[in-house]
C-alpha cells in the first residue's frame, strides 16, 4: 500500500487562462503565475501579453483587497514620502484582552504637506517603491506644533523682583 503524499496535487489544472482558482495559494504571486502559465505549455507570442494580463489583474485584485487606512505620520524626512503609523487592535483569545498592533507604512506625499504628529487617511495603489504602495489620501486632523512665546511679549510684562 503506497501513502499519499500531502505536497504532491492531484488535481489538474485548469485550462481556463484567467482563472486564479487553479493555484493552490489565495494570494499569488507573479513568479507562481508565470509558472502556472508555463505548465500550460502557452507559445512565445502569446505568454507575453498574457504576463501583463496576469500582473495587472493581481495588482487590482491586492488593491481590492487592501482598505483604507488612518493612520499617525512618524516621520516626513524623505522627500514626498512619509511613514505612517496605524494601530490595530485585535481580541486575543487565549488571554481574553484586546491587544494593540502598530503597523508602520510607507505613503506617497506628493506636496509634502504632512508633519509629524498629522492624523492621515491613506488609500492603497499601484506599487510605487519597494515599500510604498499607499497614497496620503487626506489629512484628517494637522498636528498643533508648540510655539514659544515671543521675547517681545515676555519683555513687554516686567517681571515683579520687588516681593
Amino acid at each position: 500500500m503506497v501513502k499519499s503524499d500531502p505536497e504532491i496535487k492531484t488535481s489538474k489544472p485548469s485550462q481556463n487562462l484567467y482563472s486564479l482558482s487553479s493555484l493552490h495559494h489565495p494570494l499569488p504571486d507573479v513568479r507562481s503565475l508565470l509558472s502556472h502559465l508555463r505548465r500550460l505549455s502557452i507559445s512565445e507570442s502569446h505568454s507575453d501579453s498574457l504576463q501583463v494580463v496576469c500582473k495587472a489583474s493581481i495588482f487590482t485584485f491586492l488593491l481590492r483587497k487592501m482598505k483604507t487606512v488612518v493612520g499617525m505620520v512618524v516621520s516626513n524626512k524623505m522627500q514626498k514620502s512619509v511613514v505612517v503609523a496605524v494601530d490595530r487592535l485585535f481580541h486575543h483569545k487565549l488571554y481574553n484582552r484586546y491587544v494593540k498592533r502598530t503597523s508602520k507604512f510607507m505613503a506617497h506625499d506628493e506636496n509634502d504637506h504632512c508633519n509629524i504628529g498629522d492624523r492621515v487617511r491613506l488609500e492603497p495603489s499601484r506599487p510605487l517603491s519597494k515599500r510604498k504602495h499607499w497614497i496620503v489620501a487626506e489629512i484628517v486632523t494637522k498636528a498643533r506644533i508648540y510655539q514659544p512665546p515671543s521675547p517681545s511679549a515676555s519683555a513687554a510684562a516686567p517681571l515683579d523682583t520687588n516681593s
